[in-house]
């Protein structure tokens, strides 16, 4: 291997062999696992982008990476069909080939016979071609190992799927331990880090200080992840006199974060909550406001996480309402709401019921500046979830089970729905079963949500407004965590109907109380 690549490329050079020997012995194989830890996930990402641009192919084989959401087998097949075809007619200067003949595709059967005719229109071009599927969502993981089933089961052999997990999360295992013969699994040990580390040591830079902080840097940061406490601390301390020596106060604050991190990690509480302690008075020297008020609150925030890890909840309430106020003080209303939510979860948790109530409503207050539409990526709804199972916890948990039951029954609706159509149906039977589908799907949805209704409407008064005021500040067909959202996201003003109680004001509860089921 050549020394002048950088340590990207040489990772890119060793997932280019990987992949050669493992496809070299891919005769039967119709499904490839690749496997490398989290940490390097991005790195194979970007081997992947790489062989999918003209310039950067270095592999015989065609790649293509499709993140199309995963509903039923049938619509994810014609999906990922008419998604091929669009990218083929989309490349500049692509050779004439016509697909209509294999549209629309509503099996996996479909699907192979339309990618088998490419393949073999372009077999001069090409060895493989490799679907390199990465679902951005799937309503059901049975219905996708179904269909990765049904896939493995026919024998068109030029097309190749793939699919990726980790060390850490090996999703696929149970496919390729249940099809040996034709699964095979690639394995790698990457690492992300490890190449910033890597880069970072054979940097330059004609300031000798701010290279050598860079390098201790990113050994802090590699130690974080594979190293002990002290390690951390040990060469973390080598950066921090550094910046100290320099005068480089939000490196220093940085910098005592990432050792309070490491000490965190280490479960060492009193020494991560010093680090955090000296990261937050560090901060306030820094001249940039916007700087100074981010890596306060960020180390405010860690020494509450601390005190929190600790069970010391008056203490972690205490820094999670500093970091609260903190995070006004710089317009971060989403770090404020969360701020005062966990101070008061800490001083529920701590038996402080009042006090917990009035963060709890300080919490709310401070989403009324996030703009209604952008509200529901806070985590304003936990507060509402969290003050439910305050208010009553059984009715909070009954409202918690009916979105299981959901998912079930979503489940089972689907997969009978596959079940009816045959290997290869038409454009009308898959229509009519989609409408069937649907019909079902939507029953089940009003079925499921007008359950919730009657639990909240036969909780007590503290319960119901709980919910008015998440209806106000939400939306108004909240009814609960987890959300149950319309199985084809459907307006809410095209199904959604306010219960009688739910039109009278609403206000943060006072008073608490439960009644039976």
């Amino acid at each position: 291997m050549s020394a002048a690549k950088n340590p990207t490329e040489k990772v890119m050079s060793e997932l280019e062999l990987s992949w050669l020997d493992a496809s070299d012995k891919a005769g039967q194989t119709r499904l490839f696992i690749w496997r490398v830890p989290a940490g390097g996930e991005s790195l194979l990402d970007g081997f992947i982008a790489l062989q999918q641009h003209p310039q950067g192919r270095t592999l015989p084989d065609l790649f293509l990476s499709l993140t199309l959401p995963f509903e039923t087998g049938y619509g994810y097949s014609e999906a990922l069909g008419r998604e091929f075809v669009e990218h083929y007619e989309a490349t500049p200067d692509a050779a004439g080939w016509q697909a209509d003949a294999y549209l629309p595709c509503y099996s996996s059967a479909q699907l192979r016979q339309l990618l088998q005719r490419f393949a073999e229109n372009f077999a001069d071009d090409l060895r493989y071609l490799v679907l390199v599927l990465k679902p951005s969502g799937v309503s059901d993981e049975r219905a996708l190992m179904r269909w990765l089933t049904r896939w493995l089961e026919e024998g068109e052999p030029a097309p190749r799927l793939l699919l990726i997990d980790t060390t850490e999360q090996p999703v696929w295992q149970p496919l390729y331990e249940a099809h040996p013969a034709v699964v095979q699994l690639i394995v790698d040990d990457i690492d992300g880090m490890k190449v910033m580390h890597q880069t970072a040591q054979q940097q330059t830079d004609a300031d000798a200080d701010r290279l050598l902080f860079r390098r201790y840097l990113a050994d802090s940061m590699l130690l974080l992840e594979k190293g002990s406490a002290a390690q951390v601390a040990a060469r973390g301390s080598l950066a921090l006199d550094v910046a100290t020596r320099r005068g480089w106060a939000d490196q220093q604050a940085m910098m005592h974060n990432l050792i309070a991190g490491g000490w965190l990690k280490g479960k060492q509480h009193t020494q991560a909550i010093a680090h955090y302690r000296q990261a937050q008075h560090v901060s306030a020297t820094i001249p940039d406001p916007a700087i100074k008020g981010q890596l306060r609150t960020q180390s405010t925030f860690g020494e509450a996480g601390a005190w929190f890890s600790k069970k010391e909840y008056l203490q972690a309430a205490k820094g999670y309402r500093q970091a609260a106020l903190e995070a006004q003080a710089i317009s971060h209303a989403a770090f404020a709401i969360e701020g005062w939510r966990m101070s008061g979860f800490c001083l529920w948790l701590a038996g402080h019921r009042p006090a917990a109530m009035e963060e709890y409503a300080q919490a709310v207050q401070a989403a009324q500046s996030v703009p209604l539409a952008g509200r529901g990526q806070t985590t304003l709804p936990l507060v509402f979830g969290d003050l439910l199972r305050i208010h009553d916890k059984r009715r909070s948990e009954a409202i918690e089970a009916c979105a299981a039951r959901w998912q079930c029954e979503k489940q089972r609706l689907i997969q009978h729905a596959e079940e009816r159509l045959p290997a290869a149906p038409t454009i009308e039977q898959v229509k009519q079963t989609e409408n069937r589908l649907q019909l079902q799907l939507e029953a089940a949805f009003t079925l499921i949500r007008e359950e919730r209704e009657k639990l909240i409407r036969h909780g007590d008064d503290s319960f119901r407004r709980v919910v008015r005021l998440a209806r106000e500040m939400l939306h108004p067909h909240w009814n609960g965590l987890p959300a149950i959202a319309h199985p084809f996201d459907a307006p809410a003003g095209e199904w959604q109907s306010l219960p009688a109680w739910g039109s009278t004001d609403a206000s943060l509860p006072e008073n608490a109380g439960s009644k039976p089921l």
